[in-house]
């Protein structure tokens, strides 16, 4: 990400998140709490996402047009997901000449461990990337970066296996914890927290964060992270 001299107000950000089996929007404006929508079906984003994102704008009371600055869910995870989700905020995010955020899914995950339970343990966030492998990335909390969080180990794809040599004084989360958390405690354990997916409202609190701090990016410049180059799904 890149920081700009046009620095935007923020006041009305839409975030989508399809990069899982969870498809979620969340929609902000100015101090009003945050409207979201969630449905947790894997097949069904690119059915179901405008829909989603035209009801939180109806709640809100608000126009397409009066949107700010869009973020999305950049990967990893499902290549499919990602380019949904990808595709619908750059389209915005051109249509309405704003700015767009890519964020990745364990960052988002990260995130919601953050929200929930209040921990700054270290998150190793693993999501399962079929094939026998994860996605994953290692994160702690830090106020002085612009997001929020600062990566001591950057997204990958992996056997299950190599994890074990860091859930040591880490909080898990994501599916990949779901698939495989008994491979990744061979050795030691750790705390972790079943069934979350990355989620749009997780997303727009480091998206908030980045705004503020002057961090923009165009649609041009907001890729998907796929970190695997073979599509399998």
């Amino acid at each position: 990400m890149s920081s700009t001299n046009r620095k935007s107000s923020g006041d009305c950000l839409l975030a989508i998140d399809t990069a899982t089996e969870l498809c979620s929007v969340a929609l902000m404006s100015a101090d009003r709490p945050i409207i979201e929508r969630h449905v947790l079906d894997p097949q069904g984003h690119s059915r179901l996402l405008l829909g989603m994102i035209e009801e939180v704008l109806e709640e809100g009371g608000l126009a397409r047009s009066e949107i700010t600055a869009v973020s999305y869910d950049s990967g990893p995870g499902s290549f499919t997901g990602i380019r949904i989700g990808a595709g619908v905020a750059q389209g915005l995010a051109l249509g309405l000449d704003v700015s767009l955020l890519g964020i990745s899914s364990l960052m988002i995950l990260s995130q919601n461990v953050c929200d929930q339970l209040g921990s700054e343990k270290p998150v190793l966030a693993a999501i399962d990337a079929r094939m026998n492998q994860v996605y994953w990335g290692l994160l702690r909390q830090d106020s002085a970066s612009d997001s929020g969080w600062r990566w001591l180990e950057t997204p990958k794809v992996s056997d299950p296996e190599e994890l074990a040599n860091f859930v040591e004084g880490c909080v898990g989360i994501g599916s990949g914890w779901d698939s495989y958390a008994t491979t990744f405690q061979q050795t030691k354990t750790a705390s972790w927290v079943p069934s979350r997916f990355p989620d749009a409202s997780s997303q727009m609190c480091i998206a908030k964060r980045l705004i503020a701090s002057g961090i923009e990016e165009t649609w041009q410049e907001a890729l998907p992270t796929y970190v695997r180059d073979k599509v399998t799904h």
